[in-house]
């Protein structure tokens, strides 16, 4: 299995490894993300024989299925695997399914030490990164990662890379637009390699400088920067895995449809069903979205333009207006037409703003069937019309997806699981919002003993050149 640019055609000769991609910044040299250079068919057969393994098992097929047995022999793999959920509170089975009613399911993918579905991705990374970096015998190679957090992306890094040697970790997150629980899942990692920036902004803000640091290709490759962003080409493949778990364990039979329904921000999550899909999973894909809704205007009317601000919504970690991983939506919607791709992207990063052809559209209207903007008001409707009806609280993003299942029509149609991608514990602010008791959890109340040991931060002041400033930090690691 090799890599490309979602920009780069089959048949060029700019083909790299599982390893490069990882240890890469995320962007290839054209712009684009990378994606794996062929796309691997599950079988019927295939979805049988996977059907009783609990999700460790499904992590390990997708792995060996996306990397080369020189770089990655199934015994590493399986060590990998192994190692990465210990500290998550079901480490066997990881994801927990709730089943609310004989069509709708919540998946619970937030069961790892930060309580977010981002761990499911990140703890691997973390793990693939130390074997690699293990390997250089007699090479001192550090890496040092980049990533920019709308709240949840933070924290699980932080948490997975803690103390790792060879790695360090500079971590920017939005001042004032995430979280308590989020911010002082952050402040409050003890871990000399783990360096905590705050920026006067939004994420996409945030974003920007780090764009340009990877952009700087001498800077990028003398500090060997890399990224755990959904840039990252390995958060996209081992979420395919939570899809590939989810089908198996809901469908009524194997073969049949089901519909999993996304709460999305950058579209990483997104991305991943859409590879899944491709994979051969019989999956339709609803994207929900918060007042933020460049993404539900993408796919409802072909419109991808940005507004001029980022809403500060309930659901703070999807307050994006900037989706990256649109890019890799539309290459796994068109089957993987490079030229497409990128001359939607090339007229996007000219103008600002661009209009996706019919054609296109249809094509991502295949696999993502709908796609929505959800306000506040309507998540803490969600959240109160899922504790009186089920009596189960859900966080408020998850909520939106969950808005969606309460607004559907002809649900009874088709089985719907819902991804629950964060726990409700890290949000008191908006389960107070909806008039529910604060969600308690054992990993929440021990952070809160923990506050006073915050540890500061570097803030990047508004009208200052944050480029230039986060060179700096990464310059004195």
């Amino acid at each position: 299995m090799k890599y490309r640019s979602t920009r780069s055609s089959s048949g060029t000769s700019d083909l790299f490894s599982f390893e490069e991609v990882l240890c890469s910044p995320g962007y290839a040299k054209d712009g684009g993300l990378y994606v794996c250079d062929h796309i691997p068919t599950i079988t019927k057969n295939e979805f049988h024989s996977w059907k009783d393994l609990k999700y460790p098992g499904i992590v390990q097929k997708i792995l060996r299925l996306f990397t080369s047995e020189d770089e990655l022999t199934d015994r590493e793999i399986e060590g990998v695997v192994g190692s990465a959920f210990k500290d998550f509170e079901y480490p066997e089975k990881v994801i927990h399914l709730e089943k609310l009613d004989d069509k709708m399911y919540i998946a619970e993918l937030f069961q790892g030490p930060t309580l977010s579905f981002k761990d499911l991705s990140i703890a691997v990374l973390a793990k693939l990164l130390e074997i690699f970096l293990k390997k250089k015998k007699g090479q001192e190679k550090r890496v040092k990662i980049l990533v920019g957090t709308a709240g949840d992306t933070g924290p699980a890094s932080a948490h997975s890379v803690a103390n790792l040697e060879r790695v360090d970790l500079v971590l920017l997150y939005p001042l004032n637009r995430v979280s308590k629980i989020q911010e002082l899942q952050m402040l409050t990692v003890k871990a000399p390699n783990v360096h905590i920036c705050a920026v006067e902004g939004s994420s996409d803000d945030g974003d920007e400088p780090i764009k340009e640091c990877f952009q700087d290709q001498h800077f990028s490759a003398a500090n060997s920067l890399c990224s755990f962003n959904s840039i990252q080409w390995g958060r996209v493949l081992l979420q395919t895995a939570h899809y590939a778990y989810i089908y198996l364990q809901c469908c009524p039979n194997i073969g049949d449809e089901i519909c999993i329904v996304v709460p999305t921000g950058a579209a990483g999550n997104l991305a991943a069903g859409s590879l899944a899909r491709e994979m051969g999973f019989p999956i339709k894909l609803v994207a929900t979205v918060n007042s933020n809704d460049i993404l539900a205007r993408s796919f409802q009317n072909g419109d991808y333009s940005p507004v001029p601000d980022v809403a500060a919504s309930l659901a703070p970690s999807m307050d994006i207006q900037a989706p990256y991983n649109i890019e890799r939506v539309l290459y796994f919607a068109t089957h993987g037409d490079a030229l497409a791709v990128r001359n939607v992207m090339q007229d996007f990063e000219q103008s600002g703003k661009v209009t996706l052809s019919a054609e296109i559209l249809a094509a991502i209207q295949d696999v993502i069937v709908e796609s929505v903007s959800v306000s506040d008001s309507d998540i803490v409707q969600a959240m109160q019309l899922c504790h009186s009806k089920y009596n189960y609280v859900i966080c408020p993003h998850t909520a939106t997806a969950v808005s969606y299942c309460f607004n559907v029509e002809q649900r009874e149609e088709k089985v719907f699981v819902c991804l629950a991608t964060a726990s409700p514990a890290k949000f008191p602010e908006a389960c107070e919002a909806a008039g529910l008791n604060k969600s308690t959890h054992h990993r929440v109340e021990r952070l809160k003993l923990d506050t006073e040991n915050a540890t500061p931060r570097h803030v990047f002041l508004k009208g200052h050149d944050w480029t230039s400033q986060l060179k700096d930090i990464i310059l004195k690691i």
